[in-house]
């Protein structure tokens, strides 16, 4: 018996070493440097539509004029409505952060290094529940999809871009995506719609496709979504459908202002 219990302490207290050296070896840059931008500094473009791009090859990570909360949103591939409030300033303060990883950092790598920075350098700490939320279910639809295989020298981008009528007013929105995937492309209308996007069509990987929003006298926003959810369906061969689900939500226990030579 006094082996055993012996034996099993041993266990015990080498798995918990384990455990801790896993958690030691957390994914985390190189270097990072966090700088709060001045009082009033404005949103970077594209923010608002979540189409930042943080990352770059060689391992490379820079947001400039980002608040934590869209750098925990994005690490952590949530929408506005699938977290709390938290501290006011995390919606309002500003950081230039500047950042580098190994040379062939993935992009789902440095997002897992974000998590880290987060919780180290800004003391983030949160815990998780589920909550019902009213989503969008994306699942194919009775056509076969519209999307296509990206080119080799393409590269990571989607343009929204009017299109305007002979009184030179807007007549439509013209989206062009390459080497975009479903999610990014959810994400990007999730942040219009104030709705999560839950894809269940099984596709994965990146595509290229079009996308053409037209609005008309009763619908003059090209994001309504009666209008997305037609021109998805129509153009993309994608179905959404409303309703509720139980979806993963934040709930923000603390975070920390960064100061400046942090």
């Amino acid at each position: 018996m006094t082996r055993t219990i012996t034996l099993g302490t041993l266990l015990a207290v080498t798995i918990g070493h384990c455990h801790c050296q896993e958690l030691a070896k957390a994914p985390a840059f190189e270097v990072a440097s966090i700088t709060p931008c001045k009082p009033g500094t404005p949103e970077p473009p594209g923010e608002h539509a979540g189409m930042v791009q943080f990352t770059a090859p060689g391992g490379r990570f820079r947001a400039s004029a980002t608040t934590l909360k869209f750098l925990m949103e994005w690490a952590y591939d949530i929408q506005p409505s699938q977290h709390s409030a938290g501290p006011s300033w995390m919606d309002s303060d500003r950081y230039d952060i500047v950042a580098k990883a190994e040379g062939n950092a993935t992009d789902r790598q440095q997002k897992l290094m974000v998590r880290t920075l987060l919780a180290d350098r800004f003391g983030l700490m949160f815990h998780v529940e589920k909550k019902k939320l009213p989503v969008y279910i994306v699942s194919v639809g009775k056509t076969a999809p519209k999307l296509y295989p990206p080119k080799d020298e393409e590269i990571h981008s989607i343009h929204i871009m009017p299109q305007k009528d002979p009184d030179q007013k807007i007549a439509s929105y013209h989206v062009v995506a390459t080497r975009f995937s479903l999610t990014q492309l959810t994400d990007t209308f999730a942040r219009q719609m104030g709705r999560v996007f839950v894809n269940e069509t099984g596709l994965d990987g990146d595509f290229d496709f079009t996308l053409d929003l037209t609005p008309d006298e009763n619908r003059p926003n090209p994001l309504d979504p009666s209008i997305l959810i037609t021109a998805m369906r129509e153009q993309l061969g994608l179905s959404l459908k409303s309703q509720d689900a139980m979806v993963d939500f934040l709930v923000i226990d603390s975070a920390q202002k960064v100061t400046a030579g942090n």
